[in-house]
């Protein structure tokens, strides 16, 4: 975007005039650089790597890649990255207990051979062939410019289009639904659809070109998914003569690329460079014929265990503060710590230790439908797509998985099956593992994850229990200026009464636009606001400035206290009570001086209904137009009964019901407090009898 003659100006007083010409020369040096290497990239581009290139990358076993790929092919199923050396074994197997996720796979498989694809609950058909650079909403279509060029679109002050959606799109997974398929089917229609899509991706994006090059985390994933499609098509004469080659180049080159882009000095490092370390490491555990395998398993393990350890808090949580990412992560790690017990990459405590810590967390977020609640961004990613037509805040998979390798029976208590992503994951020595532990409750109902701020008060580990998640600590990774995925959710709870969801957080709908700030904000989430000051302001679409800080006063299992300043010179303290099942107290407590302005929003499920008594004397919250929980506003606080949005996933949102309340006055030197009541009707009705 060009500037006016007046910023130029002003920045020449504010720099003077040396300051000006070394930064102009900076400029004018690092543009140099960028078309420098854009047109040596743009030559390199054109030019296809020989199988002699390829060879000499190799550990020099083999004289033609036709005899790599031979190798490959003969190469037990094991020492890839699932442990299933039968596909026929595999196969029965998940006929005979998973028939519902085999027609799942199917289904998807099919539409990928019709080019039709659900991309975060859009779908999207190409009648005349796979755009890859085309967003599919927008129509917006990225330039096949070199990728240091693109970072004219990316850090413009209004994007283009929407890269989550692109990225979903590339980033292959749909690839390993064919090669299931294919393993389940044997059709080679399926494998005609992968290779007609390999050879179309290939085509399109030359190394270093285009958006699908840009960023380290896009060809991770996409290295993964490549690396598992490879397990199922690796002894398929069709794949190896048309494109078997081709891939093994592609895959070494994005493998090599990522090597040497591991290092995003404009960023704060985040579950991006878990994602770097993963793929990394997977690709070396499953192709040690390259020469380079070896530096990449040690790169990825090192800079995986540096960044767990930073990015994770001493009691599990991932310090993003965001619920999916901690998935995102915990997904990742769960392989990596997977192939350490199979002995195909070395065992490394730390991440075996963090990961089990992750999943403790997991075990106390985990709902009485499996779900988990919505705190921070999400794009809704998975780091292995194994699972096909689940419900991506389901975390039970996981902790599936999890509890084979680490031996806990509270962990299988709690994910209920051994579901078809930790079959896959783990195979039969996983299910024998899981079938000899005998499930049971875990010791403790209520948890505090006092280093992340999480506070669970939960009655019991039954369907119908009350459960309540209050936000009281750090506000997200990266501190001023950055916590990309954080949002303005502090001192806000998510509350179940007698089984099911009643206060909502509104989840995410997207990283672009106007929308953004309508989910992230403060009043998008169940808490409080002081003369409309936001708990902090957004200043692009990851960054924040004004980040506040909040603190724990008190945590006794059925009451949590937190505390922060709302704004200049007012403190807030929230307190949430669970005095006994069903019935709910939330008080908040100001202190400061002179006259303010307060609001409250309460965002409930979206298949609620809001209603007044017929006395007007308290809010009832109805479940198909039937009485479910009763709220006692405080006296003297304006509410009233409006709609907002509320978003389960990534691209979607839906209308939900809100209370909304306001309060103007004076607040005293020893403070003023409002209390909040939430009572189940069943609950309310039992007492009076």
């Amino acid at each position: 975007m060009m500037q006016s003659v007046a910023h130029y100006i002003q920045r020449t007083r504010e720099l003077g005039l040396l300051g000006t010409l070394r930064r102009a020369l900076q400029r004018s040096t690092g543009a140099v650089s960028l078309w420098g290497r854009a047109l040596w990239w743009g030559l390199m581009a054109r030019r296809e790597m020989t199988d002699a290139a390829l060879l000499a990358r190799t550990t020099g076993e083999w004289h033609t890649v036709d005899a790599l790929l031979d190798h490959l092919a003969d190469r037990p199923g094991s020492s890839f990255l699932l442990p299933h050396d039968s596909p026929e074994e595999t196969v029965q197997f998940l006929h005979q207990y998973y028939p519902e996720y085999v027609s799942a796979v199917l289904a998807v498989a099919d539409a990928t051979c019709r080019h039709e694809f659900n991309l975060l609950g859009h779908f999207v058909r190409y009648p005349d062939g796979i755009d890859w650079h085309s967003e599919p909403i927008t129509g917006w279509r990225w330039p096949l410019l070199h990728r240091g060029r693109l970072a004219q679109y990316l850090w413009s002050s209004k994007l283009p289009a929407d890269l989550i959606l692109i990225w979903e799109l590339n980033r292959h997974q749909h690839f390993v639904a064919l090669g299931m398929a294919y393993w389940l089917t044997g059709d080679p229609r399926y494998v005609e659809a992968f290779v007609a899509h390999v050879q179309s991706w290939l085509d399109a994006n030359p190394p270093q070109h285009g958006i699908n090059w840009f960023d380290g985390l896009e060809v991770s994933l996409r290295l993964i998914a490549w690396t598992l499609a490879f397990q199922f098509f690796r002894g398929s004469v069709l794949f190896r003569e048309q494109v078997g080659g081709a891939f093994l180049k592609n895959l070494f080159r994005q493998a090599d690329f990522l090597s040497t882009h591991l290092s995003r000095p404009w960023a704060v490092p985040n579950n991006h460079e878990i994602g770097h370390g993963t793929a990394l490491a997977l690709i070396a555990a499953a192709f040690p014929e390259f020469r380079a395998a070896a530096d990449w398993r040690g790169v990825g393990l090192s800079l995986l265990s540096e960044q767990m350890i930073a990015q994770t808090h001493p009691d599990g949580v991932n310090k993003e503060q965001a619920t999916g990412y901690h998935r995102f992560v915990a997904e990742l790690l769960l392989m990596v710590v997977a192939l350490g017990r199979r002995g195909m990459l070395p065992r490394v405590p730390i991440l075996e230790d963090t990961l089990e810590r992750m999943l403790d967390y997991v075990l106390y977020m985990v709902t009485p439908t499996g779900k988990a609640p919505m705190w921070g961004d999400s794009s809704d990613v998975r780091g292995l797509r194994l699972g096909w037509g689940g419900e991506f805040w389901d975390f039970r998979p996981i902790l599936a998985a999890g509890a084979a390798l680490f031996d806990r029976a509270d962990w299988k208590f709690v994910a209920g099956r051994f579901d078809e992503e930790a079959f896959w994951l783990l195979g039969c020595e996983g299910l024998a593992a899981w079938e000899r532990l005998d499930a049971r409750p875990p010791e403790q109902t209520s948890r505090a994850f006092a280093h992340a701020g999480t506070y669970i008060i939960r009655d019991a580990w039954a369907a119908d229990t009350d459960i309540a998640f209050f936000r009281c600590g750090p506000f997200g990774l990266g501190g001023e200026g950055w916590c990309s995925h954080a949002h303005c959710d502090l001192l806000s709870l998510s509350l179940w009464i007698a089984g099911r969801p009643v206060l909502v957080d509104s989840g995410t709908y997207t990283y672009l636009g106007s929308w953004r700030d309508i989910f992230r904000l403060t009043a998008a989430h169940n808490t409080l606001m002081v003369d409309g000051q936001e708990q902090a302001t957004p200043c692009n679409e990851f960054g924040w400035r004004g980040v506040p800080q909040t603190e724990c006063l008190a945590w006794e299992g059925r009451r949590a206290v937190g505390a922060m300043q709302a704004a200049p010179g007012v403190w807030h303290r929230r307190e949430v009570h669970h005095p006994r099942a069903g019935e709910w107290e939330v008080i908040d407590h100001l202190e400061g001086e002179g006259l303010h302005d307060l609001s409250w929003v309460f965002h409930f499920a979206p298949d609620l209904s809001l209603r007044w008594s017929d006395a007007s004397e308290h809010l009832v919250v109805e479940e198909r137009s039937r009485p479910y929980v009763i709220v006692v506003s405080p006296a003297g606080v304006q509410v009233q009964i409006k709609s907002g949005w509320y978003s389960s996933r990534y691209s979607h949102k839906e209308p939900n019901p809100l209370l909304v309340a306001t309060w103007r006055g004076e607040i005293p030197i020893a403070g003023v407090h409002f209390g909040w009541e939430f009572q189940h009707v069943g609950k309310a009705r039992k007492e009076r009898r």
